[in-house]
């Protein structure tokens, strides 16, 4: 094996429903929708950047569609969350599941840590926030990621995003003294 790459378990995100959300698995369509429910410039308060325009989301979602890295080393899962009550989109949950869980592929977790790791992340429009569909999204994901046999997630959240630490410990995650780039590095790991 010396000189292959790790390769992701090859997971594809299924559609999953929650009583209040269908997660449909992304696709290059979805852009249309989503660059209005990415749009509100305060969702970049925490991750920075600017709301993207149509054709850069539209070549995002080409690129994460695949549902892969290029090298095979990290799935890509990424879902839409829509109301079930309204059908309206509300934001989007992903999670990277490769070696090391930080999302850019290194394989940097300490000697007798899991070797296939979840990395989270989850955003919610400002008009849907509050109603706790990031937690219920994300714990859904949670779920499936430990059926599928990946039960060990990550997330890396800013200090002073209070709701995203608040999403976070609904999911069971704790934080851990790791920072990345001026996020705390949280997790969790399913006891099976």
């Amino acid at each position: 094996m010396t000189g292959q790459r790790p390769t992701g378990p090859g997971l594809t995100a299924p559609r999953l429903v929650t009583d209040r959300l269908v997660l449909e698995p992304l696709s290059t369509g979805h852009a249309t929708e989503m660059v209005d429910v990415l749009a509100d410039a305060s969702l970049y308060a925490f991750t920075g950047g600017d709301p993207p325009t149509i054709e850069e989301l539209t070549r995002r979602y080409e690129f994460q569609a695949v549902g892969h890295s290029p090298d095979g080393a990290q799935d890509w899962l990424n879902w839409v969350l829509r109301r079930t009550d309204t059908g309206a989109a509300v934001g989007y949950v992903q999670a990277t599941v490769g070696a090391g869980g930080e999302g850019d592929g290194d394989a940097d977790l300490a000697p007798g840590s899991p070797a296939v790791v979840a990395d989270l992340a989850w955003v919610i429009a400002p008009t849907h926030q509050r109603n706790g569909f990031a937690a219920e999204a994300s714990g859904a994901v949670r779920d499936w990621l430990v059926e599928a046999g990946v039960p060990h997630h990550v997330a890396f959240i800013h200090p002073d995003n209070v709701a995203s630490t608040a999403v976070a410990r609904s999911l069971g995650m704790r934080a851990t003294d790791a920072v990345v780039d001026g996020e705390t590095r949280w997790e969790r790991t399913a006891r099976g």
